[in-house]
């Protein structure tokens, strides 16, 4: 095993509880429990390694499934971490990974959870935040997704739900790069702004203002809707079901509505799918990282030069101000990726 230089084998560790949240009802404080423990420095079992949680990542989808009779687990979310023990020679000490990771401040992880993380070679001229939001798992999703699914062609219209969003800012440029029309939709004025002026969208319009039937009929105009990459799974389906041209694509990448404790879409008019052959597909990561080097070959110089931007929100304290920065996520108070800061000049 090699080990960091710190001699002490007690640790403090702070960490967030999950109560069960049910179906129907946004998260809230009740739902979390934060609580402080002095721990011993484990004995590593062959693979397995001792990290210090630098940063983590504030996702909605973070709800949480219960083991059958329990009350209270663990949150798990997006996350970078740096090796302080290991026993594993793939992760030497020193190590910066991103990863599925408990919020709280140190954790041991066994050989099968490394498996499923993925090492960084961090540019010193970039924030470590863009390894959590448009270098990492989010911009990958994005630049994947179009990749595999959307089919983007020049000419052809997008519209993107919560466009404002790390995804939805991503998937945007993507598809401008690419020659396409790109309507996006965002919860307030300021963000609406950010989408046209900063990033480029053709459209954009507030879905809290206005109607967002009439909205997006009129931004899409009477060339029609091509493509529709969908982060929230609300009763905007049913008009994008209207709107789409023949041959036009879903991409159901999202549930943000979903997670906000609204009902889950129930279009009535999926008979469109059928009459003009539509292509109504979703996409989760876990299963699609096979082409991340080719990701961070190809989107690392655009971030680095600014030709991909990005609006991002880094909140900088303990495990212990996660709680209340998660709950003003679902609560729409951001604006881009946000990141717990814990640790940066552990790095």
């Amino acid at each position: 095993m090699t080990t960091s230089t710190a001699s002490t084998t007690e640790y403090t560790n702070t960490r967030v509880l999950i109560s069960k949240i049910p179906e129907g009802v946004s998260p809230h404080k009740d739902h979390f429990k934060t609580i402080t423990v002095t721990e011993t420095k484990p004995v590593l079992e062959e693979g397995s390694v001792f990290v210090k949680n630098i940063i983590f990542s504030l996702d909605p989808y973070i709800r949480h499934d219960f083991p059958p009779g329990t009350t209270q687990t663990p949150v798990i979310g997006f996350g970078i971490a740096k090796v302080l023990l290991s026993s594993n020679a793939s992760f030497p000490v020193g190590t910066t990974f991103f990863g599925n990771l408990p919020w709280e401040t140190y954790t041991t992880l066994p050989a099968a959870a490394l498996a499923l993380v993925v090492p960084l070679q961090l540019d010193p001229e970039l924030p470590l935040s863009v390894y959590n939001g448009v270098l990492g798992t989010s911009g990958f999703t994005v630049w994947d997704s179009l990749r595999r699914v959307a089919d983007l062609k020049a000419g052809e219209t997008i519209y993107i739900s919560s466009a404002a969003g790390t995804l939805g800012q991503v998937a945007g440029q993507l598809a401008k790069r690419k020659g396409l029309r790109v309507i996006g939709s965002a919860g307030s004025d300021e963000k609406v702004a950010f989408l046209t002026s900063t990033l480029g969208f053709d459209a954009a319009f507030n879905y809290k203002t206005q109607d967002p039937r009439s909205a997006l009929t009129s931004a899409v105009g009477p060339a029609g809707l091509d493509i529709y990459y969908d982060l929230v799974f609300d009763s905007t389906l049913e008009t994008v079901l209207d709107l789409l041209n023949p041959h036009g694509r879903i991409i159901s990448v999202g549930i943000v509505a979903a997670h906000q404790g609204q009902p889950i879409a129930a279009p009535k008019n999926l008979i469109n799918i059928l009459m003009k052959q539509l292509r109504f597909e979703g996409y989760t990561v876990y299963e699609n990282f096979d082409h991340w080097g080719l990701f961070c070959e190809e989107m690392t110089p655009l971030v680095k030069s600014g030709e991909i931007k990005y609006a991002e929100t880094v909140v900088e304290g303990g495990v212990d101000v996660v709680v209340e920065t998660y709950l003003n996520v679902m609560k729409g108070v951001y604006k881009g990726k946000v990141s717990v800061l814990t640790g940066a000049a552990d790095l």
